[in-house]
């Protein structure tokens, strides 16, 4: 069902909790109640929701068909169905266009023709449910119920899912055992406005000047450089959205150790931890200020899914056996340019064709991108609090797609990838996202690039997986860019549990503190919760007096976790 129609659906749904609270005689027909409603919409939400992510999951049908084993058969057959499902679809507009022509018949055999077809695609996608569940979740994710959200959120959580229409927003918030809505008045382009205003706040090469370098600004001669900051974060801006998203659901919220968050665009490239649920006070670019500010991460741990449904297929997969190593990692790729992802996607008149020729992708412009040495640091403190070897690290040569691809990633509990993040639309004819590795020196299948239908392909046994390259979790709030559904789906397809992504640049010193702080506290403490433990290595990290450009979000607040929070 078309997006349009889905928000026709949710409108109705909420015009009817509306006439359901008409003044007593006011003549209408029977209504479903509150809650039924409620439900009703929920669902509408979540497909329109996936509607939007439809060509990066368009993307993976196509690479999954390429296949020889028997998904990769059925896959294509359902395609192949569902093209000639179309084509019979036309043909009878087409028809119906010539009724009382004295071709009814015809009209007839067409609407038979469709019929048919529907049955045999509906026929095919339980077959793929039955035969192949975790393909069916992540090529068609359902929509969710409340009830069956509740089933699976424990005491401490909540379940936060945030639709923007095009004249409104719409916020639920489910425990297990309370849901409720709300509705914000306010246009879809004043909040993209308002995200893309907060993400400019959030440019860590705009900050300060680093003591450490900043990866994806090329900064390595920082001694004796100023560490004040200079760019202020609207601290105002971020309660005013808490206010309006989330107050009004805060009795369901405020108490629960754990938020999972479903957002719609643009909301999908802001993280919830620095949206400031008290009135700020003091001034933006003051540390102080900064570090007393009641940030949201402050008070709970925040975890992003791509979908509502992505909860069910993780709750599931929670319960297998741990991989038996600590640790591999892949960055610092052999690149030989001086350009940043984003510099690529706004030369675009420059690019348009350069990176895809003769449908391959281009080699000299993956060279193009800006070398990253100082990932190496970053992998091999990982792997040192791991506990895990030198040889558990793979940087510049040995950093490439097919290396990736011919491992056996389903003996590690981490992974990470350091490298650049490009996401769908960064550079002309990239369809979906990827990650850059060390390209080859000559065409062949490895390209330099991991796409997330690639990522789906691996099969890893991961409790994390660490995507520490710069915007593998979206863009910045413009509308159309798909990062973390795309990555997440497709790395939680292959086996992982729980990812940590980025959403800017980031700061070396700082990543390597957040995820090697994570790790540490899960390490000391195997009793909290992956959310937890990710939420006192963020505060750890904004406490930090040593340096106040720390306690700025810019610098913090760059990833997310995603995915299974306990």
């Amino acid at each position: 069902m078309c997006r349009a129609v889905r928000l026709a659906l949710l409108a109705l749904g909420v015009l009817g909790i509306l006439l359901s609270r008409a003044a007593p005689g006011t003549a209408q027909e029977p209504l479903p109640p509150p809650a039924q409603l409620r439900d009703e919409a929920f669902r509408s939400a979540q497909s329109a929701m996936l509607t939007s992510a439809s060509m990066a999951l368009a993307q993976l049908g196509v690479r999954f068909a390429a296949g020889s084993d028997d998904l990769a058969r059925l896959v294509r057959q359902r395609q192949d169905l569902v093209a000639a499902w179309k084509s019979a679809d036309r043909a009878l507009v087409q028809a119906l266009g010539a009724v009382g022509t004295g071709n009814e018949p015809v009209v007839e055999a067409r609407r038979a023709e469709v019929d048919a077809l529907q049955a045999r695609i509906a026929e095919s996608d339980r077959d793929m449910v039955a035969r192949f569940p975790a393909y069916a979740e992540l090529s068609q994710p359902q929509p969710v119920p409340i009830a069956a959200v509740q089933a699976l959120l424990r005491d401490d959580e909540a379940l936060v899912l945030v639709f923007v229409a095009t004249r409104e927003t719409f916020v639920w918030a489910v425990t297990r055992d309370a849901a409720d809505w709300h509705r914000v008045p306010v246009e879809r382009e004043e909040l993209i406005t308002q995200v893309k205003s907060l993400r400019a706040g959030l440019d860590p090469g705009a900050v300060a000047v680093m003591r450490s370098a900043l990866r994806d600004f090329g900064d390595t001669d920082v001694e004796g450089a100023d560490t004040g900051l200079r760019v202020s974060f609207s601290r105002a801006t971020a309660h005013d959205l808490f206010r309006r998203m989330l107050a009004p659901l805060d009795g369901l919220l405020a108490d629960r150790a754990r938020i999972f968050v479903v957002a719609e665009r643009p909301f999908d490239s802001l993280p919830f931890a620095l949206l400031v649920t008290e009135q700020p006070t003091g001034d933006d670019i003051d540390p102080s200020a900064l570090r007393d500010t009641s940030w949201l991460i402050k008070r709970q741990g925040i975890v992003t899914l791509p979908s509502v449904s992505s909860l069910k297929s993780l709750r599931a997969a929670a319960a297998a056996a741990p991989a038996p190593l600590p640790f591999r990692g892949y960055g610092a790729p052999h690149l030989g340019g001086r350009r940043s992802p984003a510099q690529v996607a706004s030369n675009a008149a420059d690019t348009a064709g350069t990176l895809l020729r003769g449908g391959k992708v281009n080699l000299e412009t993956v060279r193009s991108l800006a070398p990253l040495p100082q990932t190496e640091g970053e992998l091999r403190r990982l792997a040192d609090t791991l506990g895990a070897g030198p040889d558990s690290v793979r940087i510049g040569a040995a950093a490439t797609k097919s290396a990736v691809q011919a491992a056996d990633l389903s003996l590690y509990r981490v992974l990470a990838f350091a490298t650049h993040g490009l996401l769908a639309g960064d550079i002309p004819g990239l369809s979906e996202p990827a990650l850059v590795f060390t390209p080859p020196d000559a065409d062949g299948p490895d390209d330099g690039l991991l796409t997330a239908s690639e990522a789906a392909r691996l099969n890893l046994a991961a409790d994390w997986v660490i995507l520490s390259a710069c915007n593998t979790a979206g863009g910045d709030g413009t509308p159309g860019a798909d990062g973390l559904s795309g990555l997440a789906r497709a790395f939680f397809y292959a086996g992982a549990r729980t990812l940590l992504v980025s959403h800017w640049p980031v700061r070396d010193d700082a990543a390597a503190r957040l995820t090697t702080g994570t790790l540490a506290a899960l390490r000391s403490e195997p009793a909290l919760s992956k959310a937890e433990a990710f939420r006192r290595a963020t505060l750890a990290l904004i406490a930090d007096p040593s340096d106040p450009t720390l306690a700025h979000p810019a610098i913090w607040a760059s990833f997310v976790m995603v995915g299974e929070g306990r």
